[in-house]
């Protein structure tokens, strides 16, 4: 069994939460990432990456791995409903190593902003900048 990441931005309800789980998060604007930010970050990405798009309304993965065999990081990004380069897109990841995972959510951030990242694992929430 592994672990799965939620990813949400630091809108008003996930600020009271966070309030509530006495996690410091800093004032700045934040959302989730566009279709095409996402794109743009698997192009540029280290490492290899296994991408399925079935297009708009559907589901759309990127396997992501880096590092030599013996040391591979790896994670699997998933997009539940796809819709679109130019609309945020609610990301998750489906296990995988959290380091690679914060990773790739930090080259996402300089756009959308900080990101919550949350294991459902119990784990205390991480804010991503």
């Amino acid at each position: 069994m592994g672990v799965l990441w939620t990813v949400w931005p630091l809108d008003e309800q996930m600020r009271t939460w966070l309030d509530e789980q006495g996690v410091a998060f800093p004032d700045k604007a934040s959302r989730f990432p566009t279709g095409g930010e996402i794109k743009a970050m698997i192009a540029g990405f280290h490492g290899t990456a296994d991408v399925t798009d079935n297009g708009i309304g559907h589901p759309y993965s990127a396997f992501l791995t880096i590092g030599a065999v013996d040391s591979e990081l790896w994670t699997l990004l998933q997009i539940t409903s796809f819709t679109g380069d130019d609309e945020p897109q609610e990301l998750w990841f489906e296990k995988g190593h959290e380091q690679l995972i914060i990773d790739i959510l930090r080259k996402l951030t300089p756009a959308s902003g900080p990101l919550a990242l949350i294991a459902d694992v119990g784990d205390p929430p991480q804010i991503i900048e």
